[in-house]
């Protein structure tokens, strides 16, 4: 820093060569002089408008999306916030709806995103962070190794760190509130007899199955997106995807009125032409039973699945 300033802490009289990164004001020589003022600091201490305390409130609010893009439009990279927005980013709970622009409630069929304000194709409209994701073409079924991978987070040590107690929270907290597939009645699994275990394991494969997303930008693998997940599907959908194992964006693809539901295609675009029948088949089944979320039967998923699958 050129300027010098008188160090602030009483008593002191040194010269003040760092400021208080919150205000920028008041001026330290070291940092234990600061903690020595800060009981009567505080009490004047008001957060400067910078760029980055805009990111670190957004990253406090949860607000990755927001944080990364004006992470990239500082002038100087900021390795520490860079850091912080990565974690987060592992944590693979948190989301954010954009600009205040969707609404989750009751849609066409049940829950789904509408469009809380008039909406220009490329908007960004929902980011989410993947919970757990899975090869397409491993030993097993996806959605029995997200299921794995969801449940142990879900039972993990919770004296370990606050990162496995906030995933085990929202394990509990929203995973499990997803629907099930539609083939799967939830309180007829939940009043059957057998061990806990085993019905855990059932309902949240199945869960997984309902809920999971393709990956557009690794096309070997699907992965869960809690918030991502409420949105339905359609045949003609009016927002895109852009997704990875590790966090998905969902974008108007044209122009959406206020009001109007937002939707996405849970199948890859070069499938969605020759699924429309089945599609439309699925849609029909929902609307008798209510359920809001596409979930083609195991034979059907696995034939989409390889088909979607690149050649060697």
């Amino acid at each position: 820093m050129e300027d010098s300033f008188p160090c602030a802490a009483p008593g002191c009289e040194s010269t003040g060569s760092k400021l208080c990164s919150r205000c920028g004001k008041a001026a330290y020589c070291s940092a234990e002089c600061q903690r020595k003022d800060w009981k009567v600091h505080k009490l004047q201490c008001q957060k400067a408008e910078t760029p980055e305390n805009r990111i670190s409130d957004h990253l406090a609010k949860g607000q990755l999306f927001s944080a990364q893009e004006a992470l990239q439009q500082l002038e100087k990279p900021n390795a520490r916030l860079a850091a912080e927005l990565e974690e987060k980013l592992k944590l693979g709970i948190l989301s954010e709806v954009i600009a205040d622009r969707l609404s989750l409630q009751p849609a066409r069929y049940g829950l789904g995103y509408v469009a809380a304000k008039d909406l220009s194709a490329g908007d960004p409209l929902l980011f989410d962070t993947a919970f757990c994701s899975a090869p397409m073409d491993g030993d097993q079924e996806f959605y029995c190794t997200i299921a794995e991978k969801s449940i142990r987070k879900g039972h993990a040590d919770r004296r370990a760190s606050a990162r496995v107690d906030a995933q085990a929270d929202f394990y509990y907290d929203s995973l499990l509130k997803l629907c099930t597939k539609d083939s799967h009645d939830r309180a007829t699994l939940e009043g059957t007899e057998m061990e806990a275990d085993t019905r855990e394991q059932i309902l949240v494969c199945s869960i997984a199955e309902a809920n999971s997303l393709y990956c557009t930008e690794e096309p070997n693998f699907a992965a869960l997106y809690a918030a991502g997940a409420r949105f339905n599907h359609s045949c003609a959908p009016n927002a895109s995807i852009e997704s990875s194992r590790s966090r998905l964006l969902v974008r108007a693809a044209t122009a959406i009125p206020k009001g109007m539901e937002v939707t996405i295609s849970y199948l890859p675009p070069q499938l969605l032409s020759e699924a429309v029948g089945f599609a439309v088949g699925v849609v029909v089944a929902a609307q008798r039973t209510h359920q809001w979320r596409l979930a083609p039967d195991r034979s059907e998923a696995s034939e989409i699945r390889r088909r979607a699958t690149p050649p060697p």
